[in-house]
């Protein structure tokens, strides 16, 4: 089985990278359980990989936004491609045009050129929703996004639904929440900003949230998003819901919350707070939290609480 991932230099590429190595195989269109024999790591960025007997593993660096390299990818071809590589919401509103080069025309130009029905796992976002929102937020709310990063990921949803239909890729779609922690140093991503708020403390640096405390966040730890693609991968098409998109159930927490955990693990960081208004807005329009009657019906798990998603950082932080 050849595998592609998109993405992969990123924190979730690589830990999900890093699964797909350890795991060795992925059940097939056939729902039988095959090894992989090529697995393709693809960034904007170098991506460097472990090696590992059995498996070839390639890299490809390259702009999705240049169809080029887009098409040269496609050649290669794929049996599975997890597609985690997106434009960024704060860069996606100063550039909107590249951001749909990136995050729209690379996927849809994956699936036309595809001719074996791969698999497609595809990374969508809580941001699909805005407007006028129920306390939870269920597959069954329509989305409605407010940034242009949410837009592009609705789209893709849609696509993969159709092109699914048509018989062109086998697609499922994750919603994920805020995924943390992301190690390394600060990011101006609004996922990696809020990642600080438990990051910062417990590297013994000062962290002023630019959340307020009672802001509530769906949130879930890279491990349980990752195990929770690798399921989405491996199940059976008919099992999934007509529109191939569902949310990851997650658990939700306070940005005070967030604060007392990481004292429980020691912070010796100075805790503070000083709201950023056009951050604040984006997470206020987003679902407080996020439920799934698929993902739970399909064995889809969110994390049980703040020490767990706590412990999966720290556990990797150095990996």
């Amino acid at each position: 089985m050849r595998v592609m991932i998109t993405g992969a230099a990123g924190f979730l590429g690589h830990r999900l990278s890093k699964a797909v190595i350890e795991q060795g195989a992925l059940v097939s269109r056939a729902q039988e359980k095959t090894p992989i024999t090529e697995l393709c790591l693809v960034d904007v960025v170098d991506v460097q990989p472990p090696s590992m007997p059995g498996i070839e593993i390639k890299t490809r660096k390259g702009d999705l936004a240049d169809p080029s390299f887009v098409a040269a990818l496609a050649e290669e071809g794929f049996d599975s491609l997890f597609h985690l590589a997106s434009y960024l919401t704060f860069h996606a509103e100063e550039d909107p045009a590249r951001a749909f080069a990136v995050n729209v025309d690379a996927l849809r130009r994956l699936m036309e050129s595809a001719d074996n029905v791969p698999k497609v796992v595809f990374t969508s976002s809580i941001a699909v929703f805005g407007g006028s929102l129920p306390e939870s937020v269920g597959d069954e709310v329509a989305p409605q996004p407010e940034t242009t990063y949410g837009s592009h990921k609705a789209i893709n949803e849609l696509l993969l639904a159709d092109h699914s239909r048509h018989g062109q890729v086998d697609g499922r779609s994750l919603r994920l929440p805020i995924v943390l922690t992301r190690p390394g140093k600060p990011q101006p991503a609004i996922s990696d900003r809020i990642a600080s708020i438990i990051r910062e403390p417990l590297q013994g640096l000062d962290m002023a949230a630019p959340l307020t405390p009672e802001t509530a966040i769906p949130v879930s730890s890279a491990g349980a998003a990752v195990a929770a693609l690798l399921k989405l991968h491996d199940l059976p098409s008919g099992d999934l819901p007509t529109k191939r998109a569902f949310n990851l159930p997650s658990l939700t927490v306070t940005v005070a919350e967030m604060f007392d955990a990481v004292k429980r693990y020691g912070a010796t960081g100075k805790i503070t707070y000083a709201a950023d208004a056009r951050m604040q807005a984006i997470v206020d329009g987003w679902p407080s939290r996020f439920v799934s009657h698929w993902g739970t019906r399909l064995g889809l798990a969110a994390d049980g609480d703040l020490d767990t998603l706590i412990s999966d950082y720290l556990d990797q932080k150095g990996v």
